[in-house]
C-alpha cells in the first residue's frame, strides 16, 4: 500500500527492534543513521538499502526524503554527502515502532535486511560495555593547543581578525564489546535537549555519533524556519557533581561578546538577502550536557514572507557560522586552516535529516567523535577572542570532550 503522504509503502518491520536492524544494516554494509530530535522521545532509524551514498547540492526543498552530513570545509557550491531513505522506521518512547519502505517488502535487498536482522536476536539485557579503553598518548597536546590560542590573541589584538575558533582531538581506544547503538540509546536518555545522532558510512569505514545542541537551519511542515546563536560556555556542576542552578550563572564580559558576534552574524546573513520580518528571542542561559551556553534564537515564518527556499538560502550563508570558524570567516578560516594542524572532517560541519515528515532539520555537528579502526575520536574547540586565556581555552575543550565520554564511556 502507498501512502499518498509520502510516496512510501507500508510494510511490516515492526516487529524488529532499532538495535537488530541497525546491526543488521552494518553487517550488510548499508548506509545508515538514527537520531532524535531535540525535546522529543521519538527516534528514527533510516537505512539505505541499495547502498545509496550520494552526494547532491543541498538544496532542502528539492532533495527527497533522506539524511545529510557535511565536513567543516563545505563552500557555499559543493555538493554535501546524502543518503536516501529507503526504509524509515520511527519508535516511540515505549519502543512501539511505524515503518514506512518506499521500495516494498518484496525487494530482494529489503528481504535480505529483514531476515539478517531477525536472526540476530540481540540480547538487550546484556551489560552495557563502556567505549573507554587506553587513552592514546597525548603528546604535547596541551601545549600545541595553548600556543595557538596565543597564536590567535596576538593576531585579534594585531586587528586581523575579531574571533577564531579553535579546535582539537582526544583519542581513546573502544573497548572489545562496546556497541555504538547501545551508546546512542543511552545519549538519548540523558541529553534530552540536543540532537542524538549515529550515522554508519560504510565507505569510510566509520561512525559518527554526537549529542549537539545548536540548530543551524531547521524548516517545519508549517513554514516556520529557525536558526540560533549559540556560545559562551561555563561548567554546570560544582566541584561536588551537583548541578549548579541557572540563577546562579554569571556570564563575563568575554562570552557576552562571543555570543553576540555569532547573534550579529546572523542578522547580517538576514540582511544580506534583505529580509527583515523575523522573530529574535534571547539571550537565554541554556543546559547542554555537563556545561551552560548562551542562546539566542531567531524565527521566521517563510509563508508569510513568501520565501520557500529560506533554509537552503541561509544553509549556504551561514556555515560555518562564527561560532564554529570566527568573524570575519574568510581570515578565521585562513587562521585555522594554517595553524589548527589537523583535518576536522565532519566535526563542526553540519548534519540532519531531510524531508522526513515534511520537516528538514540540519545542526551543527558538536559534542561528536568519530568511530574508526578501533579509535574513538573526540573533537572540542571554544571561541577565542582578545580576552582569551590559554589555560582556560584548554580546560573548556576538556569539558566538551567529557560531554560524551561521561555518558558513555563508564558503567551504569
Amino acid at each position: 500500500m502507498i501512502s499518498s503522504q509520502t510516496g512510501y509503502e507500508v510494510c511490516v518491520l515492526e516487529d524488529l527492534s532499532a538495535d537488530d536492524l541497525w546491526i543488521a544494516a552494518q553487517k550488510l554494509g548499508f548506509p545508515s543513521a538514527i537520531w532524535k530530535l531535540p525535546h522529543t522521545s521519538e527516534v528514527k532509524l533510516l537505512i539505505s538499502v541499495q547502498g545509496n551514498e550520494l552526494s547532491l547540492s543541498p538544496d532542502l526543498e528539492k532533495m527527497p526524503s533522506g539524511f545529510m552530513l557535511s565536513p567543516f570545509g563545505f563552500e557555499e557550491n559543493d555538493p554535501v554527502f546524502f543518503m536516501e531513505g529507503d526504509i524509515i522506521v520511527s519508535y516511540d518512547e515505549k519502543g512501539a515502532a511505524h515503518s514506512a519502505n518506499r521500495l516494498g517488502d518484496e525487494h530482494p535487498e529489503v528481504k535480505r535486511l529483514v531476515q539478517t536482522a531477525t536472526e540476530l536476536k540481540t540480547e538487550a539485557d546484556l551489560p552495557y560495555q563502556p567505549l573507554a579503553g587506553k587513552l592514546c598518548p597525548y603528546d604535547d597536546a596541551k601545549q600545541r593547543f595553548k600556543r595557538t590560542v596565543e597564536l590567535a590573541v596576538a593576531a585579534i589584538n594585531n586587528k586581523e581578525f575579531k574571533k577564531v575558533v579553535l579546535s582539537r582531538t582526544r583519542e581513546m581506544e573502544i573497548n572489545k564489546g562496546f556497541e555504538p547503538i547501545k551508546a546512542f540509546f543511552r545519549l538519548t536518555k540523558v541529553y534530552q535537549h540536543a540532537f542524538v545522532s549515529l550515522v554508519n558510512l560504510p565507505q569510510r569505514n566509520e561512525m559518527w555519533l554526537g549529542a549537539t545542541p545548536e540548530t543551524l537551519v531547521a524548516q517545519q511542515p508549517d513554514g516556520i524556519f529557525r536558526t540560533m546563536s549559540l556560545a559562551g560556555t561555563q561548567k554546570a556542576f560544582n566541584e561536588h557533581g551537583e548541578i549548579i542552578p541557572k540563577y546562579d550563572i554569571r556570564w563575563g564580559q568575554k562570552e557576552i561578546e562571543e555570543q553576540a558576534l555569532v547573534s550579529r552574524y546572523i542578522v547580517e546573513c538576514f540582511k544580506k538577502i534583505r529580509l527583515r520580518e523575523y522573530t529574535e528571542t534571547g539571550p537565554k542561559t541554556v543546559l547542554a550536557g555537563n556545561v551552560y551556553h548562551l542562546r539566542t534564537e531567531f524565527d521566521v515564518d517563510t509563508v508569510a514572507v513568501h520565501f520557500p527556499e529560506l533554509a537552503t538560502t541561509m544553509l549556504k550563508l551561514l556555515h560555518p557560522t562564527s561560532a564554529v570558524c570566527g568573524v570575519p570567516k574568510k581570515e578565521s578560516r585562513q587562521f585555522i586552516d594554517a595553524v589548527e594542524g589537523y583535518d576536522r572532517s565532519f566535526y563542526s560541519g553540519f548534519l540532519g535529516p531531510v524531508q522526513v515528515e515534511g520537516q528538514s532539520c540540519i545542526f551543527v555537528n558538536l559534542r561528536t567523535m568519530r568511530l574508526k579502526d578501533g579509535i574513538a575520536t573526540f573533537y572540542a574547540g571554544g571561541g577565542i577572542t582578545e580576552d582569551s586565556d590559554p589555560d582556560m581555552e584548554w580546560e573548556e575543550t576538556e569539558l566538551k570532550c567529557n560531554t560524551l565520554l561521561r555518558v558513555i564511556g563508564a558503567n551504569e
